[in-house]
């Protein structure tokens, strides 16, 4: 144990902080889907994976990643810190096991039956455009990876197929009798939330797609039944991790078609690279050489590309400036494994400054939502926090926030639920005129 911390402190330091997030969860009843614990569990988890160096590739942090990374840490937990602080009758839940109380009194479950399936049908367009393409589901193709390459120009047809997370949440909400009273609509729901991450899979394998269905639902669950063991999260990661290695393989993801043809250690190393490059390429990103720029500041332009995604503007003003996009380019050490963390795109957004700032209110914000899922659950608010929460344990990974299909998600869910609520809105008006 001392020559581990000796060779690895940073290692050594991140696991012990991963063990007292464990430890606090577990031993006293805390909970493990607060903004703040799923933040820093997952942060100094794959840090400290990453920091075990194993590969050459992963080279100590420069002060300035350091600052970056450090800092946004710090931020984020001053965030939820500043809220309990101003909220300071809020700060209760957290030492108390609170009792997820809906308020769905003038909640339309058919209506929201209407919107699942309009879901549905939207991912259905995605899933028979891409097999009409592939000549059948990718998956039972002779050659999957060449189908899920960037070589293949399938449209729009990947944001409808990639609204199963969507889709899914909605028919899972629905299927819980302590939500829905109509029996007939949980039923089907259930059928439909289990079918539809298979068809997701079986016509375009992808883990983003699939993992944000599972992880979706399971912090719904959580908050609706009861909290979930920390044992049973961590056999979970436990098969995270064999399902990466498995779809890597199925999409051809590293250079070979079978894993037959592989030797232990390479398979050991894909998830462990998978994790590590987001840091590499981060340190590389934020320290470029001496002898050219990585990436100009886009002085925060870039921040909107999300919202307007589907405009075509950000990715003609990308393609005008030169910038980036999704696949980081210009800051992969190796090709190939070119991910990184979120605090690149946000420090080529808004600098240091803003990797101290944007972590701060997101921690406020992601706070804010988790006391009103305790104090005022509604629909609307248990499935925005929980994909919130999803990004904010993935943010070493995605940076949600760029995505279009993450925004398309938002103007939807507040467009059912008020469709789903005008039964609420009409009973208040006619009481209104009642009263009068």
């Amino acid at each position: 144990m001392l020559e581990f911390v000796e060779q690895s402190p940073v290692s050594a330091v991140c696991f012990l902080v991963v063990a007292f997030c464990l430890f606090y969860t577990w031993i006293c009843k805390k909970d493990f889907f607060h903004p703040v614990v799923i933040y820093v569990f997952t942060q100094c988890l794959t840090l400290g994976i990453s920091y075990l160096k194993v590969v050459p590739q992963m080279t100590d942090f420069r002060p300035v990643t350091w600052c970056v990374w450090g800092g946004a840490l710090a931020s984020f937990v001053m965030g939820a810190l500043m809220y309990y602080s101003l909220s300071p009758s809020d700060a209760k839940s957290i030492d108390n096991q609170s009792v997820l109380k809906m308020h769905l009194e003038d909640y339309s479950w058919k209506r929201h039956f209407v919107c699942s399936i309009f879901l549905f049908l939207f991912f259905l367009g995605g899933v028979v455009g891409i097999s009409y393409v592939a000549g059948g589901l990718i998956i039972l193709s002779d050659n999957p990876g060449h189908w899920v390459s960037a070589d293949i120009d399938y449209g729009y047809l990947p944001v409808l197929e990639s609204s199963a997370p969507l889709t899914t949440c909605y028919f899972f909400l629905a299927s819980f009798k302590d939500l829905n009273p109509h029996r007939w609509i949980r039923i089907i729901s259930r059928v439909f939330a289990v079918l539809t991450p298979m068809m997701a899979f079986l016509c375009y394998p992808n883990r983003s797609t699939l993992l944000l269905c599972l992880g979706w639902s399971l912090i719904i669950y959580n908050y609706i039944k009861k909290r979930i063991d920390v044992k049973y999260i961590i056999v979970g990661m436990l098969l995270i991790v064999v399902f990466f290695v498995f779809v890597s393989q199925l999409r051809s993801q590293y250079g070979t078609n079978s894993i037959k043809g592989m030797t232990s250690r390479q398979i050991i190393l894909m998830p462990y690279k998978y994790i590590a490059n987001n840091y590499w390429n981060l340190d590389y990103a934020v320290n470029p050489p001496p002898d050219r720029t990585i990436h100009p500041f886009t002085m925060g332009v870039d921040a909107l590309h999300g919202m307007l995604e589907y405009t075509r503007i950000p990715p003609a003003i990308r393609d005008m400036m030169g910038w980036d996009n999704m696949f980081n380019y210009k800051v992969q050490k190796v090709p190939g494994l070119n991910t990184t963390s979120y605090l690149w795109e946000v420090y080529k957004d808004w600098g240091i400054v803003g990797t101290v700032w944007f972590p701060f209110f997101a921690s406020f914000f992601m706070c804010f939502l988790y006391e009103r899922i305790h104090r005022h659950a509604t629909p609307r608010n248990m499935i925005l926090y929980s994909l919130f929460l999803y990004y904010v344990g993935w943010w070493w990974f995605v940076e949600g926030y760029k995505r279009g299909l993450l925004w398309l998600w938002i103007y939807m869910i507040f467009i059912f639920y008020k469709y789903c609520s005008t039964v609420r809105d009409a009973n208040r008006n006619f009481n209104i005129g009642v009263s009068h």
